[in-house]
């Protein structure tokens, strides 16, 4: 078992290199002596975080097989970037197969809202952004669930709710992602710089007055001291333009219909990288930047919950951290020694964040101000 991906699609969201690399494995997907599966060339025990872990892991995986939980369904806006992390689990645990659906914002609030209503529930587990996930926590949607290798930070107020439903599972960088076939005079290595002359009209964003990046960013920026609204006032008067995602924002530079996406994914770039485009990305830290934090929540009463508490509890393992990294997602915890290909969220400094339990209200209370700003 695995990811119900076929093998083109795995092609193409991992590349040549790594298919070569899960060929060669091939009996990886066969269960060892103790029931994981084995990592070529990685040493179970400090992938999984060490003795202790070690013996959780295989409590749990075990837990699930007996009760015949051999698939996992997983609703996320994350599986043309996380195709690697999925892979990953189905080989340390060859037993449960993977389905990740591709469901963002209020389609994903929809689809859940629907089948908890009606007891039908396909999905096991939901992973999506702050928002979005306190959204759904609210309506009591979730279950508890403490996953024991995450204590730090679901003992923490600004990545957990006190009724443990959500864990915080990644932390996706964000920057300015640009075209270097254009030259501006000054690439986008701050926020003052965006306020060039220059750049008007060539600006890209996700719309700030609903749900998603934009609003996320425009919140943060609205209640940063050094930024605030003033810059807000000052960013609509370059006239920038509102894409429909954070990919059509990355699309709109690849394509040269814009200079600078303001939303810039550190897993979208490494992909467009790999594919070529002519990309660059920034990260400005005058006053702050950000990071998008995707939490994990277990559907309360799920078919596959114990593989689903499974997968929440691997996904903050050592070994996932390092997969995760790849694909362009930040470590939470148990990331020492983890050697990441970009800036660490947790080493930048950032735009001050509310509590969990806070975002969705603060979000809403300045989205009148940005409106206003925005003339939305």
């Amino acid at each position: 078992m695995g990811i119900k991906k076929n093998k083109a699609t795995i092609v193409a969201a991992l590349g040549l290199s790594s298919l070569l690399l899960l060929s060669a494995c091939g009996s990886n997907d066969a269960a060892s002596a103790d029931g994981l599966g084995e990592r070529e060339g990685i040493d179970t025990v400090e992938a999984l975080g060490g003795e202790e872990a070690k013996a959780q892991f295989e409590e749990q995986y075990a837990a699930a097989l007996e009760a015949g939980q051999e698939s996992l369904n997983i609703y996320t806006p994350l599986t043309a970037t996380w195709p690697s992390v999925f892979e990953a689990f189905g080989e340390r645990f060859p037993g449960i197969e993977v389905a990740p659906l591709q469901i963002v914002g209020a389609e994903l609030d929809t689809k859940i809202s629907q089948e908890q209503s009606s007891g039908q529930r396909i999905a096991d587990i939901v992973i999506t952004g702050d928002v979005g996930a306190v959204s759904l926590a609210d309506r009591d949607y979730f279950e508890e669930y403490r996953p024991a290798n995450a204590e730090k930070v679901t003992s923490d107020p600004q990545f957990s709710l006190e009724n443990g439903t959500l864990t915080a599972v990644s932390a996706s960088p964000r920057g300015l992602i640009y075209d270097t076939r254009q030259d501006l005079g000054q690439t986008p290595d701050s926020w003052d710089d965006l306020l060039d002359p220059a750049y008007k009209g060539k600006i890209t964003m996700t719309d700030p007055t609903t749900d998603g990046g934009g609003m996320q960013w425009a919140d943060l920026v609205l209640n940063a001291d050094k930024l605030g609204k003033p810059y807000l006032e000052k960013l609509a008067a370059q006239d920038p333009i509102f894409s429909s995602s954070t990919a059509e924002c990355h699309n709109a530079v690849v394509q040269g219909r814009a200079y600078v996406c303001l939303m810039g994914a550190m897993g979208n770039y490494l992909t467009l990288t790999n594919d070529g485009a002519p990309v660059e990305i920034s990260y400005p830290v005058e006053g702050g930047n950000w990071a998008t934090y995707w939490y994990a929540g277990v559907i309360k009463e799920a078919e596959n919950n114990k593989a689903a508490e499974l997968f929440v509890s691997w996904l903050n393992s050592p070994e996932a951290n390092e997969v995760k990294a790849k694909a362009g997602h930040g470590p939470i915890v148990n990331a020492e020694g983890l050697d990441l290909p970009f800036e660490n969220p947790a080493e930048v400094p950032l735009f001050p964040r509310p509590d969990l339990v806070d975002v969705t209200e603060r979000q809403r209370e300045g989205q009148k101000a940005v409106s206003s700003v925005f003339n939305k």
